[in-house]
């Protein structure tokens, strides 16, 4: 399922290094120290012609160390039709996205800030009624993505995208300011304008690619200006090294009725000794993610640093979704081949699981390797790691990353975080070898929720934010140095003074804080909520977003930018539109329906073959697919339903994955049911290979196929297959879980990786998947219900009770037609199979506790939104259970056609007839523009569904491209005896 990408590398953020450049010149000399930050991608899948990059515009504004870049961009899409755009970049230490705008008839419009998975649920509805809306989330990190719709056919669309920063000043007492201006495709035009207050041209150092980048000095303050044309993707490195100021530096903002102050305070280095270890520990990050780590700049500090201790034992921990057994070496004279070959040879493969981050006791010190991004299990690193008693140095050599999470475990320990992109190799060894000064307290007569950017100097200065309560505060500074002395110093703040950067200081508090509060993300979440609202940042609670009309700021009550404020205060007085049902209303709803489900149930439907009417065609029907609604009366049972025994077989154009069945047990009439499937194999020649391999030569074959594959989940879902098939169980769950190193926070990705794990008998990894997709998407059903799930086969049924019941008794948006019935099918089923367990249902309705036993169940999912997949299923009699005939001769029943999403759609039969059943597909198409490569079906069929013996099947099923119709495969109910007469 690799998905077609375009790459556009473009530098949404400046990253820092602390080497001199040599003034006054345009070549750019090699740099041992750069770290080009990781490539921004577009991802259209859709685009069978590459979109353009025509034109972008550069205007950035820096005074003292901030510095403000507003960056447009122009697209042209030379498709014939329409499309959404995903485009996914990182931004480096000390950057925020403080904005961006939309173009709408020619002028852009400011995105407003909504709580993220509201934001989700509103630009994935308007996208459906094709208008324009736009969206930036923060993914995971400090990963963000921007969500455009659409890119028009054969027109433009412009994107303006707004970027702060915190310049840092290196040891020589200069800033460095790269420009986002390297892009990974042609640009078309390129217009860029730096200017730089209180600084004259010639002060500036300036390099570049080009020779045509001019600077001159303009009203006080120096101007650098470029303007070109067809410029390629390595020729646009522009960067600007600036005198900072070594003396403190303050500015303060009126905001929301408080007054808000920043202040950079330098203070002299003063370092001591720190005694050499004997023993260190270090942490490898060997997950999928940690190949993107600069590892020359971890290998350069370890060689360093281990020159210096000179002799020391050294443990190495290789992390991935599990802990490997730990490796010792013994460093004699600064010599450490053995450890580098090693961690040369480390092999970076599956997921990220913080309970494998473990320290025992024997190290003095422990060197974290790692991006700090977990997405494996149910643990954080503040967890695992919060409460570490040796110092634990988080060492950052990638720019994607989770800078808090690393920052809050290094400081808590009595380390520090050392980026290896802002400081050179000897700083950082030098940090590792020396204790520094720590901030102990801040304490003012005036100034209150004071926060700091960090415990220790950053390139000799602390940052510092806080709230005025009156124009004039001193703000005390104690710290401890490191022979455990106190000292102390006194900042003089004054609000009415003519300071630098007025304007920017509420924002940077805004910016520190959120960076105290993401060390503790899963406990902060509503505090990280309400200050992402309040400073209309986008968080990872928070999201920034553009919308087409006033009536859709109306209709989903999100306050617009300043310009249509008046438009919608009107219009929101106005509004009559109906409120959603409450609570009582819907379960009143449900009752009704489950009533007709509980008549078609109790009848008796005859088991002979009847005398069909020839069918007519569809359309003759005048049945639209998404109209086609289901009467369905469901579930009483007055015996026990006759146990079936199954056989399935799929066919071979689609490839079908089985779990083992959940083991057999005997029901009423004492015969056991069961299912067989004959295993289909795709056909790739990376499976044939595998396939072809001995077992001790897998894994090795694997990882040489691996990155070609590395964007394709169908890669990892096979090979995982046969990893456990060949009784390769752990190899097996580590190729799975690369799934959720893939396209963060993508929930279609995550509920694939879940649904599998529960079939590999491993539900106790998939619910903390599924809580991770129930956070990104609470307007979904589909997250209740398939937690729900993973809880019951995790053996939790309260919790697993109490989640379906979300689905049943809340209202929905009527595109998740039926899903309330299916979900209250689960519920009683799991209460009826409770067995000696007590479990609490004095939340749910008594009303809608009956268990409706059925001789075959089979529910449909898919993991493509807006996407219409139909169910088919063929019975003895040849008659077809579909949309448009929903409710067989025999009584077989399907739920109500499922147009808008991820189903389920659900075939039910309470007693089968015997004979063979055809389970058929059919894809109607779909209604979005990022959907590409394979869609994934994924079919569990129940016998004696509802009863102690029930037996599960999961079959997932692979549509490489869109099709009419798709046999899934047959199953076979033998004749009933006597005995299995109900």
């Amino acid at each position: 399922m690799t998905q077609p990408t375009i790459r556009l590398s473009m530098l949404l953020l400046a990253g820092l290094f602390s080497s001199q450049l040599a003034a006054q010149t345009n070549t750019l000399p090699p740099d041992t120290n750069r770290i080009l930050p990781v490539p921004p991608v577009l991802r259209i899948p859709e685009a069978k012609i590459p979109v353009r990059l025509e034109q972008v515009s550069l205007k950035t504004q820096i005074s003292g160390s901030q510095a403000r870049s507003v960056i447009e961009l122009s697209f042209y899409n030379p498709n014939e039709r329409a499309l959404e755009g995903q485009l996914e970049f990182p931004l480096a230490h000390g950057q925020s996205v403080s904005g961006f705008a939309l173009d709408f008839d020619g002028k852009l419009r400011q995105a407003v800030v909504v709580e993220k998975d509201r934001g989700q649920q509103v630009f994935e509805d308007i996208s459906r009624t094709r208008v324009d809306p736009a969206l930036l989330e923060v993914t995971r990190g400090n990963q963000y993505r921007l969500r455009i719709y659409p890119l028009p056919a054969k027109g433009k669309r412009t994107v303006q995208l707004q970027i702060d920063q915190t310049l840092i000043a290196n040891q020589t007492g200069q800033y460095l300011f790269r420009a986002p201006l390297q892009f990974g495709m042609l640009a078309g035009k390129l217009d860029a304008h730096i200017q730089i207050e209180g600084i004259g041209a010639r002060q500036i150092q300036l390099r570049s690619m080009q020779n045509d980048v001019h600077k001159l000095d303009e009203n006080s303050q120096s101007v650098i200006s470029w303007q070109a044309k067809d410029v390629h993707p390595q020729n646009g490195l522009l960067e600007l090294l600036i005198p900072a100021k070594n003396e403190a530096v303050s500015s303060y903002t009126s905001f929301q009725n408080q007054q808000y102050f920043y202040a950079e305070v330098p203070v002299a280095p003063l370092n001591s000794p720190r005694p050499a270890p004997k023993k260190i520990l270090i942490l490898w990050d060997a997950s999928g993610s940690g190949a993107q780590r600069q590892h020359e700049k971890e290998f350069a500090l370890l060689d360093q640093y281990l020159r210096q201790l000179g002799d020391v034992d050294v443990e190495l921990k290789l992390l991935r979704d599990q802990a490997e057994s730990a490796l010792q070496f013994q460093v004699r004279g600064g010599q450490w081949d053995g450890l580098r070959s090693a961690l040369q040879q480390v092999v970076y493969d599956g997921a990220s699981n913080a309970a494998a981050y473990t320290i025992k006791d024997g190290s003095q010190l422990a060197l974290l390797f790692s991006d700090g991004i977990m997405n494996w299990g149910k643990d954080s690193l503040r967890q695992v790691l919060g409460s570490a008693r040796i110092p634990v140095y988080s060492i950052v050599a990638s720019q994607t990353c989770d800078l808090p999470a690393l920052r809050g475990i290094a400081e808590s320990s009595g380390a520090q975080v050392l980026d290896l992109q802002q400081v050179t190799t000897p700083q950082a060894a030098l940090a590792l070898n020396t204790q520094a000064l720590r901030l102990h307290n801040i304490v003012s007569n005036a100034a209150t929720q004071i926060v700091t950017a960090s415990v220790y100097p950053e390139q000799g200065r602390w940052r510092i934010a806080g709230i005025l309560s009156s124009p004039q505060a001193d703000l005390r500074l104690e710290w401890q140095q490191p022979d455990g002395k106190r000292r102390s110093s006194v900042v003089k703040l004054d609000s009415a003074a003519n300071a630098a950067n007025a304007g920017i200081a509420a924002r940077r508090w805004g910016e520190l804080q959120l960076a105290q509060l993401m060390q503790d993300s899963a406990t902060q979440r509503a505090a990280i909520r309400r200050l992402g609202q309040q400073f209309n940042i986008p968080t990872a609670e928070t999201s920034l977003i553009v919308l087409d009309t006033v009536a859709d700021y109306v209709r989903y009550e999100i306050t617009p930018p300043d310009e249509l404020r008046a438009s919608y205060d009107k219009l929101l007085a106005q509004k009559t539109s109906a409120q959603l049902k409450d609570q009582a209303d819907q379960l009143d709803l449900i009752r009704t329906r489950f009533e007709k489900k509980i008549a078609w149930w109790e009848k008796d439907f005859p088991k002979d073959k009847p005398v069909l009417p020839k069918p007519l065609p569809i359309a003759a029907t005048g049945l639209a697919p998404a109209a086609a609604e289901r009467g369905i009366a469901m579930p009483r049972v007055l015996a026990a339903p006759a146990p079936v025994a199954m056989s399935f077989t799929p066919p071979p154009e689609v490839s079908v994955v089985a779990a083992k069945s959940l083991a057999p047990t005997t029901a009423g009439s004492g015969t056991e049911a069961a299912i067989q499937l004959k295993k289909w194999e795709p056909d790739a020649a990376y499976y044939r290979r595998l396939q072809a391999a001995p077992v001790a030569d897998m894994y090795r074959i694997y990882l040489d196929e691996k990155p070609s594959y590395q964007n394709s989940s169908a890669f990892f879902l096979d090979a995982a297959d046969l990893f456990m098939e060949r009784g390769q169980t752990d190899l097996s769950l580590r190729v799975l879980s690369n799934l959720a190193e893939m396209q963060l926070e993508n929930r279609q990705v995550l509920r694939l990786l879940a649904y599998r794990l529960v079939q590999a008998k491993r539900p106790e990894l998939a619910v903390p998947v599924l809580q991770t997709v129930l956070r990104l998407s609470p307007n979904e059903p589909q997250s209740y219900r398939d937690l729900g799930l993973a809880l019951a086969a995790a053996g939790q049924p309260q919790a697993a009770i109490d989640q379906l019941w979300q689905v049943v008794s809340r209202p929905w948006h009527e595109r998740f037609a039926d899903i309330e019935l299916i979900a209250l099918a689960e519920l009683n089923a799991i209460l009826a199979q409770s067995g000696q367990q007590t479990l609490d249902t004095s939340r749910l309705d008594k009303r809608l506790l009956r268990n409706l036993p059925l001789d075959i169940r089979a529910v449909l999912s898919w993991d493509a939104d807006n996407t219409d997949i139909d169910l088919w299923v063929t019975d003895p009699n040849g008659e077809k259970t579909y949309y448009g005939h929903p409710l067989s001769y025999q009584g077989g029943s399907l739920s109500r056609d499922f147009t808008g999403g991820y189903g389920p759609e659900e075939f039910s039969l309470k007693i089968a007839k015997p004979g063979t059943y055809r389970v058929e597909t059919q894809f109607f198409g779909h209604n979005q523009q990022l959907i590409a490569g394979a869609i994934t079906l994924m079919l569990r069929l129940s016998t004696k569904f509802g009863l102690p013996g029930q037996q599960d099947q999961y079959i997932t099923v692979r549509l490489d491209k869109q099709k009419d119709k798709v046999l899934i495969g047959e199953f076979v109910v033998p004749e009933r005896t006597s005995s299995t007469n109900p």
